[in-house]
Formats: structure tokens, sequence, C-alpha cells
């Protein structure tokens, strides 16, 4: 029994891959010719033969893939966003830095730099009030507008 129960599923395996392919073609008087083999020296068509549906119902569909959101549009708004943040962080940073040197020239009126050559010289007081008046611009022009 177990022989006649092995052969029946190896034979139903069988037969619904064998007949799978298919070939359509047209013969010489017209008429439309179907077989598993294709014929030698005439035009023909491949077709694909679905197995039947299991017996007691229908397959069913495979269920539709979930469709993915197109994020390319927010991923450029929020790196817009980012590129905002950094150039505000960065316009921030610059503006203190221009505080701090307006009020070292403001408080401090015998400055002195370390020139190309690596000697030290002595900021005059003409060159203090001009870059003073610089930072003040800057301030004004940079600064005041923070986002």
């Amino acid at each position: 029994m177990q022989r006649l129960l092995t052969a029946l599923t190896l034979g139903l395996l069988a037969t619904s891959t064998m007949a799978q392919q298919m070939y359509q073609w047209q013969d010489e008087r017209g008429v439309m010719q179907y077989g598993q083999l294709p014929p030698t020296g005439s035009n023909y068509q491949q077709i694909r033969v679905q197995p039947s549906p299991p017996p007691g119902g229908q397959l069913r569909a495979p269920a539709p893939l979930p469709l993915k959101a197109d994020t390319s549009a927010a991923d450029a708004a929020a790196e817009q966003r980012r590129q905002e943040r950094a150039r505000a962080e960065q316009r921030t940073a610059a503006c203190e830095k221009v505080r701090s040197n307006l009020e070292t020239l403001l408080n401090n009126p015998r400055l002195r730099r370390t020139n190309e050559a690596g000697e030290v010289e002595r900021i005059g007081e003409d060159e203090r009030q001009q870059l003073i008046s610089q930072a003040q611009e800057d301030l004004q022009e940079n600064c005041s507008r923070q986002p």
C-alpha cells in the first residue's frame, strides 16, 4: 500500500512539472498546433501553462507588498534643515568670536600682536579704533538678525 501511495505522489508531482512548458505554432496548412517540443524550421511561440488549482479550492494570490512611501522629498527637506542648522551654528560661533574680539579691543588700549616674522609689535591707537569700528560693523551687519 505504501508503494502505491508513493507511486501516486511521484506521478502527480511529475505531471505538474512536465506540462508547464508548451509551444504554439502554425503549420503549413494554417492550422494552429500545440506541443511540448518546439517545431524545427518554423516560427513558434512559447506558452506557459499554469497548473490546475488543488482539489477543494482555488489558490489565493499572494498578498501585495506594502507600498513604500516616497521618502525622497522628506529626506531632502530633512537634509536642508540640517544644513540650515549647521550654518546657524557657524554664524553663532563667528558672532561670539567677533563679540569677544570687540570686548578685548574696547577694554585694552595697549594691545600687541605677533607679525609674520615672529616679532611682537604694538597696535597703535588709530589701528585699534579702526579694528573696533570694523568689529562693530560686522556685528551689526551679520549678527543682529539671529534665527
